[in-house]
């Protein structure tokens, strides 16, 4: 047998396990690629000089959350894909169909053939979209009740959907011949459609880094264009692949002219991302106002500093109501965000009561469905869909252009919150939610009502200065008996097996949710006051610490509208301060209608810490001596404060924190944000809460936000003490990567 030297260069590779990337001969970009990314790239930094953001994140601040996201409220979200043609498992098969024994490698084995036979890359021709009619889907997504709509261009496996210039891996230079997105982007808008798009590019960094580890196309160099980088770990992807990233979205906004634009998790797991990032935003900010349209970003996590995009919480949702918009993105099916062979439907109940909630939390819903190779909505999505669009066409007015109202809703059920938290939760019918729209409030039950509903938040008195005009059935438009009772409004509920809305005229004004943020030895609460009437109004807040009047202000509130109120109180010395929250009429006394406390001084424990690999004895006590400790900052991932980026490892932290003597004889709360997978926690010495275990029955909490309870027993107030953490990281980004680890609770 003759081998030629690539043949020879892929044996070697193979024998020793690979590198750590392709070898200049298994380029994954070509010269003429480099020189239009250079090209692309000359144009962004042209439209940074001359636009008015600039990249940076005081410039990135400034950009306005547009009114029409704030008042679309649902949109749908597309995967189609290559992975949508062999229909297994989930969108992830092109990285699974690479993980030797996994599930995805067997079904792909026994059905297609072994991968060096038969390859991701094969897929291509069997994604024919031969049925696939754009003006179809915008039809349906429109009936749907959808006000926008954001199809995925280019997911981890690095197969455009769009006509790119910068790769020859896409629908319209292969398989189907067609410029998928584009067809898309045209059909939207004649259906009053926003058009948006997602980009899940930067994954690709690490995502088929499997095939490298055993025979198989990955490893074929007239492929690496395709497969490539394809690194065997998630590591920093280096400077070439990040222009190349940024040009790609770029591209995308200058060819498609997205008004939304969405960005996966991983941007945000690597703060090599950050400049180009910022970059990113800039450059389409400053578009938008070339366009004369506003947009909007997308993102998740860390990747953007709050204030510069609109977060997204991935399958969850959030306790209350969030300052500003956000979104919460979810699938039509309980398996896979594309297109299954084998598949199991969410129901229109569980999809609406999640509409509902986001909504009442200032959030929009962006739900996904899956389209097959031949570009066919399954029937049942579809049908999924339709009852989606028959209830909104009913209660709408409840859910587009809404605002919170003064809570988001009321009711025993406790909800699960943060991301992948979704489940279907157990309502019942005394669990409401509530959105507002000039004088009126909307009233929605999470399930259908078989009785009369009681609103416990407008019982009598709740607002001295509210009252209850009209109600109505929102669904038929029939007026409404009501009655206002000690223990609520009560509303003669209609019948029927969907949730029920019912839409009741206010007059008057109220208070909203207050926000506290504090900083040193000062606290600032944060409200809106609501006025449901046709006059402005003029108003009186006042902040009481203890018996002592800190702060009042007066302030009108235009008709119709809200005002927000900032009261601050800064402490003469450390302590725990009860305070209290007025609003009423100018000179008259107001009504108490928050209370709570605020320790101060704020201690946070973000920033400096020390860092040691690997596990060691004692590491937990005070009086250890850190010479060999590297100095870190945190929150950030072991991998990007110290290349830490093996699996199956140890690392600790500590850090030497002060507490108040005033704090004498109380509890402490301590955030530690989230950490990647296990951990526990010691204070002086001794062990006080622990997330997740540790191997041989390791399981892992990534994504769950720590705060531990330390008695005081244990805490030397006016000293020293000593906070260690024991982290444990199964795979992927490791240690104490987010946030909040602020500030610290007083009980």
């Amino acid at each position: 047998m003759t081998l030629n030297w690539k043949t020879c260069w892929i044996v070697l590779a193979l024998a020793l396990g690979v590198g750590k990337s392709f070898a200049t001969d298994l380029r994954w970009q070509s010269d003429e690629e480099k020189r239009k990314v250079d090209k692309i790239l000359l144009e962004v930094d042209r439209v940074l000089a001359a636009g008015p953001y600039k990249d940076d994140w005081e410039s990135l601040k400034g950009y306005p959350i547009p009114e029409w996201f704030r008042d679309a409220k649902f949109g749908i979200f597309i995967h189609w894909g290559l992975y949508s043609v062999p229909g297994f498992a989930n969108e992830w098969y092109s990285r699974n169909m690479y993980e030797k024994d996994s599930n995805e490698s067997k079904h792909h084995i026994a059905t297609y053939g072994p991968q060096d036979k038969f390859g991701y890359k094969d897929f291509i021709p069997l994604l024919k979209a031969d049925r696939f009619k754009p003006e179809a889907w915008a039809a349906l997504f429109q009936e749907a009740g959808a006000r926008y709509v954001v199809p995925v261009a280019e997911h981890h496996d690095g197969f455009q959907m769009y006509d790119s210039d910068l790769s020859r891996w896409n629908a319209k230079k292969k398989g189907p011949g067609r410029d998928l997105l584009g067809e898309q982007a045209k059909a939207y808008p004649k259906h009053d459609l926003i058009f948006a798009t997602s980009s899940h590019r930067a994954e690709h960094w690490w995502f088929m880094g499997g095939g490298r580890k055993f025979a198989s196309d990955v490893t074929d160099p007239r492929y690496a264009d395709f497969y490539g980088p394809a690194m065997i770990d998630d590591s920093s992807p280096d400077e070439e692949y990040l222009r190349n990233w940024l040009a790609r979205s770029c591209e995308l906004v200058d060819k498609y002219r997205p008004r939304l634009f969405y960005f996966d998790w991983w941007v945000g797991e690597r703060e090599v991302f950050r400049p180009y990032l910022k970059k990113f935003a800039a450059y389409y900010y400053n578009r938008s106002q070339e366009w004369g349209q506003g947009v909007v970003l997308i993102t998740k996590d860390k990747a953007y500093v709050p204030g510069t995009s609109v977060m997204d919480m991935e399958k969850g949702g959030l306790p209350s109501i969030n300052p500003r918009a956000w979104q919460t993105d979810t699938t039509i099916s309980w398996k896979s965000w594309a297109h299954l062979k084998e598949d199991s439907l969410k129901d229109t109940p569980l999809i609406l009561r999640t509409m509902m909630d986001a909504v009442s939390k200032n959030g929009n819903l962006l739900l996904d469905v899956g389209p097959g190779p031949d570009g066919v909505i399954p029937e049942g999505q579809q049908k999924v869909l339709r009852e989606v669009g028959v209830w909104l066409k009913a209660n709408g007015e409840a859910i587009y252009g809404t605002r919170p109202w003064v809570k988001f809703g009321e009711g025993p059920t406790q909800t699960k919150v943060g991301k992948f938290s979704e489940t279907e939760v157990k309502y019942t019918a005394e669990d409401l939610r509530f959105t507002r729209k000039g004088s009126f409030l909307y009233v929605m039950t999470m399930m259908p009502p078989k009785g009369p509903v009681t609103v416990r938040s407008l019982k009598e008195g709740a607002f001295p200065d509210l009252q209850v005009v009209k109600a109505w059935s929102l669904g038929n438009g029939k007026e409404l008996a009501f009655k206002r009772l000690p223990k609520g409004l009560v509303l003669p509920a209609p019948k029927g097996d969907s949730p029920a809305v019912f839409k009741v005229q206010l007059e008057g004004s109220a208070p909203g949710e207050t926000t506290l943020t504090r900083e040193g030895f000062s606290f600032t609460t944060s409200f809106e006051v609501q006025n449901y009437g046709n006059e402005g109004l003029p108003r009186q807040a006042r902040l009481m610490v203890g018996q002592t009047r800190v702060e009042t202000k007066r302030i009108q509130v235009p008709a119709l509208s809200s005002e927000r109120v900032e009261l601050t109180f800064k402490a003469p010395r450390a302590g725990v301060f009860h305070y209290s929250l007025l609003v009423g009429k100018p000179g008259w006394k107001g009504k108490k209608f928050k209370g709570g406390r605020a320790a101060l001084p704020t201690i946070d424990l973000s920033g400096e810490w020390s860092f040691h690999k690997g596990d060691g004895k004692g590491w937990e006590k005070p009086g250890l001596d850190e010479k060999d400790w590297q100095k870190v900052t945190l929150p950030a991932s072991w991998e990007s404060h110290s290349q830490y980026g093996e699996d199956n490892v140890f690392g600790w932290y500590r850090k030497k924190v002060v507490f108040p003597l005033d704090w004498t004889g109380r509890k402490l709360i301590l955030p530690i944000g989230k950490v990647d997978d296990a951990d526990e926690l010691y204070v002086n010495g001794v062990k006080v809460g622990s997330t997740g275990s540790f191997p041989p029955k390791f399981e892992g909490f990534w994504d769950k936000a720590r705060a531990y309870e330390v008695p005081a027993k244990l805490i030397h107030f006016g000293g020293e003490n000593t906070l260690a953490v024991r982290v444990f990281d199964a795979w992927g980004g490791g240690g104490i990567y987010d946030g909040p680890m602020g500030p610290v609770e007083v009980k």
